[in-house]
């Protein structure tokens, strides 16, 4: 074995970190943490976020992509919004073709999404393109369709769907041309488990002869049950 003795301390030669060593090994162990953190990260976020993806988990074609913070048409359509509504029109309009299609759902996953807004602009485009358009407002839980057009919201799909008005006396015009709106109605008990009745399959029949177009305005999918039977009936 080897023994070395100990020696005295020179003051003249402390001992001193190595600054350079310290830096290159400082930049190689944030670099390689930092690209670890991300790459955990992005492995463990599930949520959709391109076309790509939506078409790809829920396997159904993506007709149109909305931007956020758009407005309502109610003062007129302009703005570089009002393009996105006319590619969503003209991709349902080659649906129609191929499925006939007439008779439109629009929902989502939770509240706040945008979809009233989005069923509205939709529809006052549709209708400046010379479509026969009828707008449901079918969210018997938060009609809101009917403030956004500044009527009554009574007598309604609920009246209709109750036997207490006809179709023809609750569909009401509206300052936009060629569209035509049905609002929610009086909410009575037990008028939410009739959306799948036949007095909806008729109102569907007399839309499908007159209109080019309905477009519903339904509850959200989750916690509501309504949405669930108002789908199987549309097209």
């Amino acid at each position: 074995d080897r023994v070395e003795l100990a020696k005295a301390l020179d003051k003249d030669a402390p001992v001193r970190p190595n600054v350079v060593v310290n830096i290159l090994l400082s930049i190689v162990l944030g670099l390689g943490a930092g690209l670890g953190l991300a790459y955990f990260v992005e492995y463990m976020d599930t949520s959709v976020k391109t076309i790509d993806e939506v078409e790809q988990y829920l396997r159904v074609p993506v007709l149109g992509v909305i931007p956020q913070r758009t407005k309502s048409f109610t003062d007129g359509m302009h703005g570089p919004q009002v393009e996105s509504y006319r590619v969503l029109r003209t991709n349902l309009h080659h649906a129609k073709r191929s499925k006939n299609l007439s008779a439109i759902c629009v929902t989502s996953a939770s509240v706040g999404e945008g979809r009233s807004l989005t069923v509205f602009n939709l529809a006052c485009v549709c209708a400046q393109l010379g479509d026969r358009v009828l707008l449901v407002d079918a969210d018997l839980h938060r009609p809101r369709l009917h403030k956004v057009l500044d009527v009554s919201r009574t007598p309604g799909l609920a009246n209709i769907l109750m036997g207490d008005v006809s179709i023809e006396d609750a569909i009401m015009a509206t300052k936009v041309t060629n569209l035509d709106f049905l609002p929610s109605g009086k909410i009575g008990t037990g008028v939410h488990g009739l959306l799948n009745t036949q007095q909806m399959k008729d109102l569907l029949d007399y839309a499908r002869e007159h209109y080019d177009f309905a477009l519903f305005d339904s509850p959200p999918m989750i916690g509501v049950s309504d949405t669930s039977l108002l789908v199987t009936e549309m097209d």
